[in-house]
């Protein structure tokens, strides 16, 4: 494998990994993306559920109510002109409501997935993927980036981490001389998700439910959302997410065989008589965590070491918060 070179190594191809190279790039920074899985869209995951059709197994969506900052704001209105962002119209509801249970709201997702829309803001940036990064060095003024096997990655002026918090710290640790703040999360919460899909229409007033379900966190009418196509034999796919708890609780327990129980437990409540077909799931190790107190930055920087972190745990969770954090580190970088 050969090294590259770059003046800023970005780990992670995830939201936050993916905008800040898009803008580092659109300010003449050469930059290279680091990503330990196949390609882009960190959390914000698609999978194939046959040769045609794919479904959004992480993050569906997401709201503008967190998005505050002028130049963003842009950047998002920029990206749903050119067609990588449209607004979904949905219902929402809670899973223990059955009066009234229904609200309107409007939110964004990617088009026609949310990992399509990473790829159309970073896909132009050198990215070298399927490579973990486990060690940081400084040698003769340059971060040389390696992986497990000791293997020269990457040689760059500055690195910006954008992985979860425990592969984060973990590789600020190989720093040395790097302070973080000690009230940072340094455990992710699990969670199985799982796609269903039914050959007929079901009769369930909401397109999202989330609360008031012990083993249900979320579930999804991923139908329901733009710009998606299935299979002719599906009326409809819904996503399901666990509750943490329940996913703890499994013990990392097989991803396909926790589907199933999820699927059960969603027909259950819902007294659906019809025959889910699993479609595909996941387990995420790392699919969400506590967020940081509001009264640091949504950021880690060291100017004289010229490292730091961006994430949506850094930048009060979620989509919304990984695009806060690494826009606010984008500018303490540049000084614009």
């Amino acid at each position: 494998m050969h090294s590259l070179t770059a003046e800023v190594a970005i780990i992670g191809a995830g939201t936050a990994g993916c905008f800040i190279a898009s803008l580092l790039d659109e300010a003449g920074i050469d930059c290279v993306i680091i990503e330990k899985s196949r390609g882009f869209g960190g959390r914000c995951s698609r999978r194939r559920i046959d040769s045609v059709h794919g479904i959004d197994l992480g993050a569906p969506e997401f709201s503008l109510g967190k998005v505050t900052n002028p130049l963003l704001k842009q950047k998002i209105q920029t990206w749903t002109t050119a067609g990588y962002l449209t607004t979904w119209a949905k219902t929402i509801s809670r899973f223990d409501t059955y009066t009234n249970p229904n609200e309107a709201l409007t939110s964004l997702c990617g088009s026609p997935s949310m990992s399509t829309w990473h790829h159309n803001i970073a896909g132009h940036i050198n990215i070298l993927s399927q490579t973990r990064v486990q060690h940081l060095e400084k040698i003769d003024d340059h971060w040389h980036l390696f992986d497990a096997n000791h293997q020269l990655v990457a040689v760059t002026n500055k690195v910006v981490i954008t992985s979860p918090p425990e592969q984060a710290i973990d590789l600020l640790d190989t720093v040395g001389r790097f302070n973080y703040c000690s009230t940072l999360p340094t455990e992710s919460l699990p969670q199985y998700v799982c796609a269903i899909g039914f050959s007929e229409k079901l009769s369930l007033n909401a397109d999202d439910y989330e609360g008031g379900h012990d083993t249900l966190y979320r579930a999804v009418r991923e139908s329901s959302k733009p710009n998606r196509t299935w299979p002719a034999s599906l009326q409809e796919v819904w996503l399901l997410h666990s509750s943490h708890g329940w996913a703890h609780a499994q013990c990392h327990a097989d991803s396909g065989v926790a589907a199933t129980q999820l699927a059960e437990s969603f027909c259950q409540h819902f007294g659906i008589e019809a025959e889910p077909q699993l479609l595909t799931s996941h387990y995420w190790r790392m699919a969400r965590h506590k967020r940081v107190a509001q009264e640091y930055p949504p950021f880690i920087w060291d100017d004289t070491l010229q490292v730091g972190c961006c994430s949506d745990w850094l930048g009060s969770g979620g989509t919304a918060g990984a695009l806060n954090s690494a826009l606010a580190l984008y500018q303490q970088i540049t000084g614009h």
